[in-house]
């Protein structure tokens, strides 16, 4: 999975949570949520998240850190 950012000819780019695979030997794309919406942090997070920036993370809370935000 990868966050694309796809230009649009007189609007803001496209951003887009996309995934590759293999079709009959050919590379094809599938795109799995639009993302152009989302507010800027939130957009930084699904990249860092899809880039696995989070796989080491333990879990556990830092005092007066809620899970919910």
């Amino acid at each position: 999975m990868y966050i694309a950012r796809v230009p649009n000819r007189k609007s803001r780019p496209a951003i887009l949570l996309r995934e590759s695979y293999r079709e009959g030997g050919k590379v094809c794309t599938r795109t799995i949520a639009n993302l152009t919406n989302w507010a800027p942090e939130r957009i930084v997070a699904m990249e860092r998240l899809v880039k696995g920036e989070f796989d080491d993370w333990s879990g556990e809370m830092t005092s007066g850190e809620s899970f919910w935000g």
